[in-house]
């Protein structure tokens, strides 16, 4: 069977969504010229020139998604108020939460009623490429790209399918660490500068945590989930790290088996001896993201891998944890690359009726006036290399900028991600969870447990490749 895939269309594409509520929006269009006036007879018998008719004010919508920062949500819709007051156009903002992105985009692809532009995660985004009802982005990519230093490091090739870029990166999330500092150094243990090894990790951990438990009060040192699908980003990173790859750079092949077993057994014993070292909490088998959260922001121990928006709630709620908190990049071992995400991207819709209108307040977005508050008001890091200079990314959260230069996207070790990779990444028996609750929970040996995960991605894959 051919590798390559052929594109959806938009029904069948929202059939295998499954979504059935179609959602409408009033579609932004351009309000009428005034008639001009006559123009009045001259003192000199002759008349005057007629003055300028009005400039056309133009409509635009955009939808807006919430952010876990509010603050920044309020500073770009004010911003975008200010630049259509400006540009003689008026936006029709519409806000939403995340949880609503498909079920609110995928019926306004099948009614076509999208707005001009709006702000959408990379993975829907993806979706809706296949959809076909994205308009063209790839020269304002190229654009945009020159007017602000470049784009952050692999970037490029992410966004870019068959030769056309489709949405425009706007914010890095980039999960890290985040452990507590003052333990740490109560405990009189030295962290390093930047990334810490996966040996750092462990080793500087349980020093702390011994420490704690000397104190009166042991404090867990790793909040990770050990569960097949949401593992808080630890999982996928530490083999990654360790050079352990299920499919090749192609995206098409399995190879955890026959070419990366070796790697993908180091993974897997660190992590068995971390977990028999103790480091794990008690329900580490119970965990989600929100238990992550609640392990840290509660004090129950010393460090979690997850998004910055920890340390942004504790900044508002606890501000006394926020100074405690220090933030790294998430480890490295063989590889210092990290797993990020593209949460917001900015993109058009196919069928807009005002592109070029939408095209200058796209432009306009990435522009310091708007993109630098926005920034300094959340917690992801920017896309653009201009902005790495930005005060903000001195001191703690120069964690955020330094993760994002270092992130890959889905799909890795492939340039971007594919069906058949989302569909195994999305399995309730993911390769790369699953492995690891086989051999931490189920005493596996690495190798039966990889022969399994080898097995099932091949099983998967094989519906497409």
């Amino acid at each position: 069977m051919s590798a390559v895939q052929k594109k959806l269309s938009r029904r069948d594409f929202l059939r295998s969504s499954a979504v059935a509520a179609a959602g409408v929006l009033l579609v932004g269009c351009s309000a009428p010229a005034a008639a001009p006036q006559a123009a009045p007879a001259s003192s000199g018998g002759e008349a005057a020139s007629a003055p300028a008719a009005p400039a056309e004010t133009t409509a635009l919508n955009f939808w807006l998604w919430n952010t876990f920062a509010p603050d920044a949500d309020e500073i770009m819709q004010t911003k975008l108020n200010e630049w259509a007051a400006a540009n003689n156009a008026t936006i029709e903002i519409s806000r939403d939460s995340d949880a609503n992105m498909q079920t609110k985009v995928m019926p306004g692809i099948e009614a076509g009623t999208l707005p001009d532009a709006m702000f959408i995660s990379g993975a829907v985004a993806l979706q809706m490429m296949d959809a076909q009802a994205l308009a063209d982005q790839t020269d304002l990519f190229a654009e945009i790209g020159d007017a602000h230093g470049g784009w952050q490091p692999r970037l490029d090739t992410y966004s870019t399918r068959d030769g056309v870029v489709g949405f425009l990166p706007y914010s890095i999330d980039t999960p890290m660490v985040q452990y507590r500092k003052d333990i740490y150094a109560n405990a009189g243990v030295t962290v390093p500068e930047g990334q810490w090894t996966w040996d750092e990790t462990r080793d500087l951990t349980l020093e702390a945590t011994k420490w704690s438990e000397e104190q009166g009060e042991k404090l867990y040192g790793w909040g990770f989930g050990i569960v097949k699908l949401t593992h808080d980003g630890w999982c996928s990173d530490l083999f990654r790290n360790y050079g352990a790859d299920v499919w090749d750079e192609s995206g098409t092949k399995i190879i955890l088996a026959d070419e990366k077993a070796a790697e993908a057994t180091a993974a897997l014993n660190f992590a068995k001896e971390s977990y028999d070292l103790g480091l794990f909490p008690p329900d580490a088998a119970a965990y989600d993201y929100a238990a992550n959260n609640k392990f840290y922001l509660e004090k129950q121990g010393l460090l979690v891998i997850n998004a910055a928006s920890i340390y942004v709630g504790a900044q508002a709620n606890d501000p006394e944890l926020a100074e405690n908190t220090g933030l790294a990049p998430k480890p490295k071992a063989v590889r210092d690359t990290t797993d990020a995400s593209l949460r917001y991207t900015v993109v058009q819709s196919a069928k807009g009726k005002n592109p070029e209108k939408s095209t200058e307040l796209v432009r306009a977005l990435y522009d310091s006036e708007i993109y630098a508050p926005w920034l300094e008001a959340g917690f992801v890091a920017n896309v653009l290399k201009e902005y790495d200079s930005l005060p903000m990314w001195e001191g703690t959260r120069k964690a955020f900028n330094l993760a994002a230069q270092i992130g890959t996207y889905g799909g890795y070790p492939a340039p971007f991600d594919n069906a058949a990779i989302a569909e195994l990444n999305g399995s309730p028996d993911s390769p790369v969870g699953s492995m690891v609750v086989r051999v931490l929970l189920d005493g596996w040996t690495p190798e039966d447990a990889i022969a399994e995960a080898d097995e099932f991605s091949k099983r998967v894959f094989s519906k497409y490749f």
